[in-house]
């Protein structure tokens, strides 16, 4: 039943996909780590206090244009188009300087750029995947890959940001007068 705790559930529900999608990973190369062992749902932006770290928040919800140039002047239509934002971050450990000061080796930097690399692109693949499938939001009617973003390496942790908003039906309410 539709009502206050939709946007969560989207998030729960994208949350486990995402985890679904890095486990992916380790079956075509066994070298890289699937998902990690921390996932959450975070309100807002995710603290990268922790790597490795999965996690899911709402960035926004707004209405989606329904009629081109916007709605004639003094009419009201009931209708409505809910588009909700959301963002997949997956941080993984990134190799930083020595206790000397020296930077990371090389190898070591591309090693770390594999396993995220892998990250990103599970991700954008196999959740357009699932959603192609119906697997994956089955009752929005659309769901848009806005863009997959790095997170760039800063406290040890480096990663991506996948950014999608989905249209998500509102909850009807009956009032009293």
């Amino acid at each position: 039943m539709a009502g206050p705790g939709d946007l969560y559930a989207a998030a729960q529900e994208l949350l486990a996909a995402s985890a679904e999608a890095l486990d992916t990973i380790p079956f075509s190369d066994p070298s890289l780590a699937g998902s990690p062992e921390r996932q959450l749902i975070t309100a807002g932006i995710p603290v990268l206090d922790c790597c490795d770290q999965l996690s899911v928040d709402v960035t926004n919800v707004v209405d989606a244009p329904i009629e081109p140039g916007g709605l004639p002047q003094g009419r009201r239509i009931a209708g409505k188009i809910n588009h909700v934002g959301l963002a997949v971050s997956i941080a993984r450990c990134y190799p930083g300087p020595d206790e000397a000061g020296n930077p990371p080796s090389v190898d070591e930097q591309q090693e770390a750029a594999r396993q995220i690399d892998a990250d990103g692109w599970a991700l954008w693949n196999h959740l357009y995947n699932l959603w192609r499938a119906d697997l994956l939001f089955a009752t929005c009617k659309e769901m848009f890959f806005d863009s997959l973003r790095p997170l760039g390496p800063s406290g040890g942790c480096a990663g991506w940001v996948l950014l999608i908003h989905i249209s998500l039906d509102g909850y009807e309410e009956t009032l009293s007068t």
